[in-house]
C-alpha cells in the first residue's frame, strides 16, 4: 500500500515538487513492521523512484505511544489534557501501564537509521532525540543530510538560531514529554514560558 500510495503520488505531481515519506524503522508492537521489513520497503521505494527523501521514526502507536518519544511518559498530564471524562478516568486508572517510558539518550534512533544509510542512497532525515548542535553535525557528517527535531523547538523555538552562534548549543528540553498531551489540549510546551 505504501509503495501504491508514493506512485500515485509521484504520477500527480511528477519532479514538480520533492516527495518526503515518513518511514517507521520498527513500530515496537508485536505484530507491526520492525527493521528488517522496514529496510525492505526502504529499498522498494527507492527501486520505484517515487520518493525523493525518507524521514526515519520509529513506533508511534495507539499500542505503544511512548515508543517513538524516550524520556519521562507524562500519565498525569495526558490523563488532564482528555476532554472525554471516561477516557481521563481510564487513563488515571490504567494509563502507567500502557503509556510506558523509555529511557532517553542522545540521538537514540541513530543506530537504526545507520542500517538505512548502508542500505539505500536516498537522502535521510535523522531524528529522535536531537538536541545538540554536534549531534546535528555528527548526523551530517555520517551522510544524512537533514535532521528533525520537535521537542527540542517546542521548548525552545529559536535553537536553529542558536545552533548557528554557539558552538557548544544544547537545547533546554528535558525530554519530561509534558508537551505530548498539548496535542489534546491545543497549548504548547508548558517549559515555553519559563
Amino acid at each position: 500500500m505504501a509503495r501504491d500510495a508514493a506512485r500515485a503520488v509521484r504520477e500527480a505531481v511528477g519532479d514538480r515538487i520533492a516527495i518526503l515519506a515518513k518511514l517507521n524503522m520498527d513500530d515496537g508492537v508485536p505484530g507491526g513492521l520492525w527493521l528488517d521489513e522496514s529496510l525492505q520497503v526502504a529499498r522498494w521505494l527507492q527501486a520505484d523512484g517515487s520518493v525523493d527523501a525518507l524521514e526515519l521514526t520509529a513506533g508511534s502507536s495507539l499500542l505503544n505511544p511512548m515508543y517513538l518519544f524516550r524520556g519521562d511518559a507524562p500519565v498525569r498530564e495526558f490523563a488532564a489534557a482528555m476532554r472525554n471524562p471516561l477516557v481521563k478516568q481510564g487513563v488515571k486508572a490504567v494509563g502507567k501501564h500502557f503509556i510506558r517510558a523509555y529511557p532517553y539518550q542522545e540521538a537514540y534512533l541513530l543506530d537504526s537509521a545507520r542500517q538505512f544509510r548502508a542500505a539505500v542512497d536516498l537522502p535521510l532525515v535523522l531524528l529522535g532525540g536531537v538536541s545538540r548542535r554536534e549531534t546535528a553535525e555528527q548526523a551530517l557528517a555520517e551522510g544524512f543530510p537533514f535532521v528533525a527535531m520537535a521537542r527540542a523547538l517546542l521548548r525552545e523555538p529559536d535553537l536553529v538560531n542558536r545552533f548557528r552562534d554557539e558552538a557548544t548549543t544544547r537545547s533546554l528540553c528535558i525530554h519530561c514529554n509534558k508537551c505530548m498531551p498539548t496535542i489534546f489540549s491545543g497549548t504548547h510546551c508548558p517549559l515555553a514560558a519559563a
